[in-house]
């Protein structure tokens, strides 16, 4: 039987308004039981104009390129957060698992529509 890593993440890496300090960070608090290492997820992220930004998966930064910054979670029970996290994130994410640079894996809310017209958000979403 595998465990919850390789079958399903306990852990979830947020990039947007659901990192501490912002908007809905608080939300976080009654899901997690622990912040990990932050990370930087591989990809680039936009600015969706409408509060909260639009994540795309990409290629995995090297030494010079830019990746999106994101606040990795342990969840505390994962059957009820991510319903939670779910209706937070709505129909335009999709929930994916990513394995990041250290081996761990993770769930992230990837962006399901066009980006065109959003400007790109280099140095992350919350400047803290």
């Amino acid at each position: 039987m595998l465990g919850h890593d390789e079958e399903r993440p306990w852990r979830v890496a947020v990039y947007g308004t659901l990192r501490s300090g912002c908007s809905a960070g608080e939300l976080m608090a009654p899901l997690v039981t622990v912040r990990e290492d932050d990370t930087v997820l591989a990809g680039r992220l936009y600015d969706t104009g409408r509060g909260y930004p639009a994540f795309l998966p990409g290629e995995p930064p090297d030494d010079g390129a830019r990746g999106v910054p994101a606040e990795v979670y342990v969840l505390r029970q994962p059957e009820r957060a991510l319903p939670v996290l779910d209706r937070y994130e709505g129909p335009d994410y999709a929930r994916r698992v990513f394995t990041l640079r250290d081996g761990r894996r993770c769930w992230v809310y990837v962006w399901t529509r066009p980006v065109t017209g959003m400007a790109e958000l280099p140095w992350g979403w919350c400047r803290l």
